[in-house]
């Protein structure tokens, strides 16, 4: 059972250990389960930064290479959505408790600041905040709209609502775009309210003019 396996590590620095040996470990232990093989490399390559950023390995690292495995299959990608497996049964294939799953993921996408979202049954999602393809596509769609936005409203004195300018956001990315899936309607526009409102206080002369204007 996996719960009482302890690899035979050395407790060293992370920097000493992260070897391609220790990878071809992970990759080896999940390859005895019954995984989907296009998630592999992104399973260990996972692993591989959380453990950079960590000063050492933990004692059973095969528990996060199993949490790293739940993580990477649970992106919000419109080909694999949805994802409506319960952690008991995720487990069981496994011996992970469920327990021990949820401790792991917590740590990765906690160092790795993921964004957890959450369907509208409870099953939850990752998104990796700094390198997805998809949310960098996103990022960039808010980017050219907002700007375009603050000029027409500098220019021509047309008002900025956050509201009505997400929502216009939200049906590019999902319905032209098809980034993510139309079920995480309300999801992403929390994420793409929040990126909107971020990006709008870069302009000064907006905060400025908001108070005149009441946008």
């Amino acid at each position: 059972m996996l719960e009482l396996y302890t690899p035979n590590y050395e407790v060293k620095s992370t920097k000493e250990r992260i070897t391609i040996d220790l990878i071809k470990d992970g990759q080896e232990f999940l390859e005895q389960f019954d995984i989907n093989n296009e998630f592999l490399i992104d399973t260990v390559s996972l692993v591989y930064k959380y453990l950079r950023i960590n000063e050492k390995i933990p004692h059973n690292l095969y528990k996060f290479f199993v949490a790293a495995y739940y993580i990477i299959t649970r992106h919000p990608h419109p080909q694999n959505f949805p994802v409506h497996e319960s952690k008991d049964d995720f487990c069981q294939k496994f011996g992970l408790q469920v327990s021990s799953l949820e401790y792991c993921v917590e740590k990765m996408t906690y160092s790795l600041n993921y964004i957890k979202i959450l369907d509208d049954m409870n099953y939850p999602y990752f998104i990796d905040r700094e390198r997805d393809i998809r949310l960098n596509l996103t990022k960039s769609i808010i980017n050219k709209k907002v700007d375009k936005a603050m000029m027409n409203f500098l220019l021509y004195n047309q008002p900025v609502n956050s509201q009505f300018l997400t929502e216009e956001l939200v049906n590019e990315i999902i319905f032209e775009q098809k980034a993510f899936p139309e079920e995480l309607f309300r999801q992403l526009y929390e994420i793409t309210f929040e990126l909107v409102e971020k990006q709008l206080i870069n302009y000064n002369e907006y905060a400025k003019m908001q108070q005149i204007y009441f946008i």
